[in-house]
C-alpha cells in the first residue's frame, strides 16, 4: 500500500503508536490519516484529532483493505477503503471535499468581515475598498470594481472602488461595457463564460483579446427594488471560469454592499436636509430678529405718536371746556344754555376718548387693569344716556333711562362708561326707525350678595337664537354687524374684570338685549373672599393709611372680608395709631400729607415697639428703583396702583404669615439663647450662634441682603484667661448689630448683617491685630457670605476653619 501510494504521487508518514497520533498529525499537517490500527487506543487517538480546533477538518479514511473488522467500521472517520484499487480514488476524494470546505469557510469569513464592516460605519469608501479587497482574495480576478449609477437611465457609471487602485475614481461610459449595460437595464446578474464566443462581447471583443480577458461576471447591486450599480469581475486566460460557488459569493456581497450603499446614500441625504434645515433655521431666526427689532421700533414710534397726540388734544379740550363752564356762568339764554352744557358734555367725551386711546396704547396688560373707585352705577347709566341723547335723535330713536335707585359699586368708570357707551350707540344704530332704546338699570337679590343688573335694549330685528352665544366672540360681530367703540368681546372682558357677567337676549316683543350684572360695593368682600365668616375677634387687625377717601373705601371693602381694619388719613395719624394699637399689619400709601410712607416705614421700623409690624407700600409711581427703596427701608412688600382685589388679599395673607413665623423663631430664639452663651467669654456658645446664624441668614435670603460670616481661629488653643475680655475689645471695631462667637478652643465667629464679603474682610482686617494683642497669639481669619450660598450654614462654619461640634453622648 505505501509503494501504491509513493507511484500515485502521495508523501506519507507512519506510525504505529496510536497515542503519537494527534502530535504527529499537528506537526505535520497532513491531508489525510488512513487508519489501519483498531481498538481502544485508535478510538482515543482519532478522538483527540477530532477535539483539536486546528485539526477538525483534517480527512480521516479507514483501511480495509487488510481486516474486515467490525471496529473499523465503526470508528467515526469519513470514508473507507475497501481495495488496494480504490485507494487514490478515495483519497483524491477526500482531498477534492477538504479543499472545498476550506473554500466555504473562507468565502463565508470574508462575506461576515463585509456585512459587519457595512452595518458598523457609514464610510462607504472604505467599506467598498474593503469589500474588493475580500472578493479579490476569495475569487482569483484579475479585476474586481464596484460600479455606481445615479439612475436607471444612466449613461455613465462611476467606478468608485477597484482592487488594482484603491485610489482610483473615475467615470466610465456605460456603451463601452454591454454587459455592464445588460446587468443594469436588466437587474439580472451576467456571466460571460468564454468572451471569445459569446457574441454579447463581439463589439468590444478586439480590445478585450488583447488584454487576455477571458471570463467576466456582473453582478447587479439592487436594493429594495432600486438600482444602485454593480459588482465587476474579470478573470484573464490561464484561470479557471467563475463557477457556481463563485458566483453565488458574489451574489451575496452584492446584497450586503446594495444595502450598504443605499444606507449610506439615505445618511447623506438626511445630513444633506438636515443641512439645509439648520440653514433656513437661522436665515428664519435672522429674519424673525430683524422683524423683531422693526417691530420694537415701530411700538416705540406708536407710543411716540399717542404722546403726541394725547398732549396735542388734552390742551385744547381743556380750553374748550374751560371756555364752556365759564360761558354757563354767563347770563344764558335757555337754548344757548342747552347747547352750552351740550358742548362740555361733548368734550368730555373727547377728553375720555383720549384717555381711552391712552389707555389702549399700552396693549393688554392696561387693559385688563383696573383703576377701582367708589361710583353710583344708576347715575353712570343716566350720564350716558344724556351723552347720546344727541346720536339718538339725528337717527329718529327716543333713548330713555331707567334708573330709579341709587346703586353703589366699586368699579372702573372709565371702563364701564366705555362699555355702557359701547352698547347703547349699538342699540342706536340697531333699532328701528322712529324706535326706542331703553337703558334699565334695577338691583337684583341674589344668596351671595346683591348686584346692579343693567339692561340696554332695543326695537330693531334682533339677534337669531343660534347666533346669541357667540356674539361676544372675538373677532365675530354676528347678525348685528358693524359693532363700533370697544366691541363686545372687550365689553366682556371689561365686565368680568369688575366679577359680573354679561349675555344677550332675544326678547319676546323683538329686538334685541344686552344685560349685565356687577356686584354692589357691599357685597364686594364676599365675592372676592368665598370662605366663610370668622369671629372677628380672631382676625388679625390691619390698619390702612390713605389720603384718598374713594382709595381707602376700595381698601376698606377688600381687606374687611378677612380682616378688621382701621383707617388713617395721613402719615402721622398713621404712625400714631400704630405705636397705640398695635396692628398685624399696615398698608400705607407712599405719599401722604404731614408725614409720607417711607418715612413712616423708617419710623415704624426704628422704634422696638414697632419694628416688627409687616408694612405692604402702596403707590401709583410703577418703577423699580421705587420698590427697591421701599423694601431697603424696611417694607415687606410694594404694590403699584392701580391694585387687583385678590392680589392684595394673597399679599396681605403672604405678609401676615411671614410675621407670625418670624415671631415663633424669635421667640424660640430667646428660649434657646439662655442656653446659648459661652461661659467664658459671655458671648454665643456654638449653639447660640448656629440659632442667630440662622435667622440672620433666613433674613438676608428673603429681603435678598448679604449676611457675612468670619471665622477668626488661632494656630494653637487659647486658654481661658487670655479670652476674657475678649467680647469688648471686638465690640469696639464692630457694629451694634453684629453678633460674635465662640466655638471653643479659642476659634472666634463674627456674623455680619448687611455686610458683602469684601466689607466683611476689611472689618476683619482691622479687627485682627486688637485679638491678636489681647490674646497673645497670631489668628488666621476666612470670610465668605452665607446668604447667597447654599450650601448648609454648619458646613460653611466648619470649612472657615471652626472646630466640628462635640457629638452628644
Amino acid at each position: 500500500m505505501l509503494s501504491h501510494l509513493s507511484d500515485s504521487g502521495y508523501q506519507w508518514a507512519i506510525t504505529e503508536d496510536m497515542q503519537e497520533l494527534p502530535g504527529l498529525a499537528e506537526s505535520l499537517r497532513p491531508d489525510a490519516v488512513l487508519m489501519s490500527a483498531t481498538g481502544k487506543r485508535a478510538t482515543e487517538a482519532l478522538s483527540a484529532v477530532r477535539q483539536d480546533s486546528r485539526l477538525r477538518e483534517l480527512r480521516v479514511l479507514a483501511d480495509l483493505t487488510r481486516s474486515r473488522s467490525e471496529v473499523l467500521r465503526k470508528l467515526p472517520v469519513d470514508d473507507w477503503v475497501r481495495s488496494l484499487e480504490e485507494l487514490t480514488s478515495r483519497l483524491d476524494s477526500a482531498l477534492r471535499e477538504r479543499r472545498l470546505m476550506e473554500r466555504t469557510r473562507n468565502r463565508m469569513e470574508r462575506l461576515l468581515e463585509i456585512t459587519q464592516a457595512a452595518t458598523s460605519s457609514l464610510e462607504l469608501e472604505q467599506i467598498l475598498r474593503l469589500a474588493v479587497e475580500k472578493v479579490g482574495a476569495v475569487i482569483n480576478a484579475d479585476r474586481c470594481s464596484v460600479v455606481l449609477v445615479e439612475d436607471i437611465n444612466s449613461r455613465t457609471a462611476s467606478v468608485v472602488a477597484t482592487l488594482e487602485d484603491p485610489g482610483l475614481s473615475l467615470d466610465v461610459d456605460l456603451a463601452r461595457y454591454p454587459e455592464l449595460r445588460r446587468a443594469l437595464e436588466t437587474r439580472q446578474a451576467v456571466l460571460v463564460e468564454e468572451v471569445q464566443r459569446d457574441p454579447l462581447m463581439a463589439e468590444v471583443r478586439p480590445a478585450l483579446t488583447s488584454l487576455g480577458v477571458r471570463s467576466i461576471l456582473v453582478q447587479p447591486l439592487v436594493c429594495q427594488d432600486e438600482l444602485l450599480g454593480a459588482l465587476f469581475l474579470r478573470i484573464s486566460h490561464g484561470s479557471e471560469g467563475f463557477g457556481r460557488d463563485e458566483q453565488e459569493f458574489a451574489q451575496a456581497v452584492a446584497a450586503a454592499l446594495a444595502n450598504c450603499i443605499r444606507n449610506a446614500r439615505l445618511h447623506t441625504a438626511l445630513k444633506k436636509k438636515r443641512d439645509e434645515l439648520e440653514l433656513a433655521y437661522v436665515e428664519r431666526y435672522r429674519e424673525l430678529t430683524e422683524a423683531n427689532r422693526r417691530l420694537k421700533d415701530l411700538n416705540r414710534l406708536k407710543d411716540e405718536i399717542i404722546a403726541v397726540c394725547s398732549h396735542d388734544l388734552r390742551a385744547p379740550l381743556q380750553v374748550l371746556l374751560g371756555h364752556g363752564r365759564l360761558l354757563l356762568e354767563g347770563g344764558l339764554d335757555p337754548q344757548q344754555k342747552q347747547s352750552a352744557e351740550a358742548m362740555i358734555r361733548q368734550g368730555r367725551k373727547i377728553l375720555g376718548l383720549v384717555e381711552s386711546l391712552l389707555e389702549r396704547g399700552k396693549g393688554d396688560v392696561a387693559r385688563l387693569s383696573i383703576e377701582p373707585r367708589v361710583l353710583d352705577m344708576s347715575l353712570l347709566c343716566k350720564e350716558s344716556v344724556t351723552e347720546l341723547e344727541i346720536l339718538a335723535a339725528e337717527r329718529g330713536v327716543a333713548l330713555r333711562a331707567e334708573a330709579p335707585e341709587s346703586m353703589m359699586l366699586i368699579g372702573d368708570e372709565l371702563k364701564l362708561h366705555e362699555v355702557l357707551q359701547n352698547l347703547i350707540t349699538n342699540a342706536i344704530h340697531h333699532a328701528q326707525d322712529a324706535g326706542e332704546v331703553v337703558v334699565k338699570a334695577s338691583r337684583l337679590v341674589r344668596p351671595d350678595g346683591d348686584v346692579a343688573r343693567i339692561v340696554v335694549q332695543d326695537d330693531g330685528k334682533g339677534i337669531p337664537p343660534d347666533e346669541l352665544p357667540l356674539v361676544f366672540d372675538r373677532y365675530r360681530s354676528g347678525a348685528k354687524g358693524g359693532g363700533t367703540g370697544l366691541g363686545l368681546a372687550i365689553c366682556k372682558e371689561f365686565v368680568e374684570l369688575h366679577g359680573g357677567e354679561i349675555w344677550a337676549e332675544a326678547p319676546s316683543e323683538g329686538g334685541a338685549a344686552f344685560i349685565f350684572t356687577l356686584p354692589l360695593a357691599q357685597e364686594v368682600s364676599r365675592a372676592v373672599q368665598n370662605l366663610p365668616a370668622k369671629d372677628t375677634a380672631e382676625q388679625p387687625r390691619v390698619l390702612v393709611v390713605e389720603d384718598e377717601p374713594e382709595i381707602a373705601a376700595v381698601l376698606v371693602e377688600v381687606l374687611r372680608s378677612r380682616y378688621r381694619v382701621d383707617v388713617a388719613r395721613d402719615g402721622a395719624e398713621g404712625l400714631a395709631r400704630a405705636r397705640s394699637s398695635r396692628p398685624d399689619l399696615v398698608v400705607m400709601d407712599v405719599f401722604l400729607p404731614k408725614l409720607d410712607g417711607l418715612d413712616a416705614a423708617v419710623a415704624l421700623k426704628s422704634s422696638s415697639d414697632t419694628a416688627n409690624i409687616p408694612v405692604i407700600l402702596l403707590s401709583a409711581h410703577q418703577g423699580v428703583a421705587d420698590k427697591v427703596r421701599a423694601l431697603n427701608l424696611g417694607a415687606v412688600d410694594y404694590m403699584s396702583k392701580p391694585f387687583n382685589a385678590m392680589e392684595l388679599l394673597g399679599r396681605t395673607e403672604r405678609a401676615l404669615k411671614l410675621r407670625k413665623a418670624e415671631s415663633e423663631l424669635e421667640r424660640t430664639s430667646s428660649l434657646l439663647r439662655r442656653s446659648g452663651n459661652d461661659p467664658i467669654t459671655g458671648v454665643y456658645d456654638r449653639r447660640g450662634l448656629m440659632l442667630r446664624l440662622d435667622h440672620e441668614v433666613s433674613r438676608g435670603r428673603r429681603y435678598s441682603r448679604p449676611v457675612s460670616l468670619a471665622v477668626l481661629r488661632p494656630d494653637r488653643p487659647v486658654l481661658d484667661d487670655a479670652l476674657r475680655g475678649i467680647p469688648d475689645v471686638m465690640r469696639a471695631r464692630l457694629r451694634t448689630q453684629d453678633i460674635l462667637g465662640h466655638m471653643g478652643e479659642g476659634v472666634l465667629a463674627v456674623v455680619l448683617p448687611e455686610c458683602n464679603v469684601e466689607a466683611g474682610r476689611n472689618v476683619i482686617d482691622r479687627l485682627l491685630p486688637d485679638v491678636e494683642k489681647h490674646t497673645g497669639m497670631e489668628y488666621r481669619s476666612a470670610v465668605a457670605d452665607v446668604s447667597h450660598d447654599s450650601e448648609p450654614v454648619e458646613r460653611i462654619l466648619e470649612r472657615l476653619g471652626a472646630p466640628p461640634p462635640v457629638p452628644k453622648l
